[in-house]
């Protein structure tokens, strides 16, 4: 029992953190105007979120330890029950709390919502998160044992607010008194929160269906497509090509590449087809202090210095594997050195995802080659890409990024050979 109301103590401020993140509502109405998320914005919110889901799992855990005392499997005084009653009934007020803000206020748009019920590997989120946290605000059988609980409380509210004489117990009573309210809803107001969700599920659901289908038809011709091209073909870019090109590399430059006599050249927009990031080697990446995860550090060392999608993934790849084309032009973005390494450092964390066959910018959990760049630098100094809205989806074709390092927005041309 002291142990959860120590829990309690430490959980409410976090909790009250969360409620009054001033930047969330500012983010959502920039969200929802433009229709996407940007690289810093699907950050901003996930850090958020699994921050929730953090102090979630810590006050569920609290009544899961309390659980034994209320159903007698542990012997308890009577003094003792209403003790770990009190911890039990604070953690969840504060859990409910939580769950109507993050309903009613956070995610008030169907672009929110789809967000959180997003993957996310680098904050370890799983799918459908937001979803799961909406059925279980409004299913029946928590609804009734909450209930319960609110009515037990009520009738014994002298004695819980008498155990504010202890100072262990001071913060559960004060957090019940903050958070208290969440739990009494009407039957109507219920009703209503129980059909929203059956709407939200069914809409999601459908969304989802057909999302994969498509994905899985985009994902077979995709590979069927890449896998098309002509076994007699040489490259242009030769090895004495190369090594000029290596040498004019530097750190975060954008390398834009076509390879001759391709399928998929037949189905991506304009001449320049693909694009990679240069993140170069050990030794500049300990030169700009770029931070990496261990993992990441070791698929980042000896001639892996190109971060590049393809339809086996986002990986560090060795810059002959890249240039290994017919055509290239190299693009080097206006920022100081900790700006690039700051865009590396997104950027690496993306390292291992699966490619994205549906060309769809909005998820974050699979990318396409040009998003590694996009996910990069969008939002950093004076880069910003204007994704184009292509078969129903916003994107970035590389022939965007040329654009923007023609007109001098954000990238300048380095180098041309093809």
């Amino acid at each position: 029992i002291s142990a959860g109301a120590r829990a309690v103590a430490s959980l409410a401020p976090a909790v009250e953190q969360l409620l009054t993140d001033d930047a969330l509502p500012a983010l959502a109405r920039a969200v929802v105007a433009r229709g996407h998320f940007g690289p810093d914005e699907d950050d901003q919110l996930r850090d958020w979120f699994a921050r929730y889901l953090t102090v979630r799992m810590a006050l569920l855990d609290t009544i899961a330890d309390l659980d034994p005392i209320s159903r007698g499997t542990i012997d308890a005084t009577a003094d003792g029950r209403l003790r770990a009653f009190a911890v039990a009934y604070a953690s969840a007020c504060l859990l409910v709390r939580m769950a109507r803000h993050l309903v009613d206020e956070v995610a008030t748009h169907k672009i929110i919502q789809r967000k959180l019920n997003e993957a996310e590997p680098r904050f370890r989120l799983r799918r459908k998160r937001y979803t799961a946290i909406y059925r279980s605000l409004t299913r029946p059988y928590n609804a009734w044992r909450l209930y319960r609980a609110s009515e037990f409380a009520r009738s014994r509210s002298d004695e819980i607010r008498a155990l504010a004489a202890d100072p262990d117990l001071a913060p559960v009573v004060a957090a019940i008194d903050v958070a208290e309210d969440a739990l009494r809803v009407s039957t109507r107001a219920y009703v209503k929160a129980r059909l929203r969700f059956r709407w939200h599920s069914w809409r999601r659901r459908r969304a989802s269906a057909a999302q994969r289908s498509l994905f899985l038809i985009a994902e077979a011709a995709g590979r069927t497509i890449a896998e098309v091209r002509s076994p007699w073909h040489r490259k242009r870019l030769r090895s004495q090509h190369l090594g000029a090109v290596a040498r004019l590399l530097r750190p975060g430059d954008v390398i834009i590449v076509r390879r001759e006599r391709v399928m998929s050249n037949l189905f991506l927009p304009g001449y320049w087809p693909h694009a990679a990031l240069h993140v170069g080697d050990e030794a500049e990446r300990e030169r700009l202090g770029v931070p990496v995860a261990a993992e990441t550090a070791g698929a980042w060392s000896g001639d892996n210095c190109v971060l590049e999608a393809r339809k086996d993934g986002v990986l560090f790849r060795p810059l002959s594997d890249t240039l290994s084309v017919d055509a290239v032009i190299v693009l080097r973005p206006q920022l100081a050195e900790d700006d690039v390494a700051r865009a590396i450092a997104r950027a690496v964390t993306h390292h291992g995802k699966l490619y994205n066959f549906d060309f769809d910018f909005f998820t974050a959990d699979r990318l396409v080659c040009t998003e590694v760049v996009y996910r990069a630098f969008d939002g950093i100094g004076e880069i910003a890409f204007p994704l184009q809205r292509r078969q129903g989806r916003l994107t970035l074709a590389a022939e965007d990024i040329i654009d923007l390092a023609l007109e001098h927005r954000g990238f300048d041309v380095v180098a041309l050979f093809g």
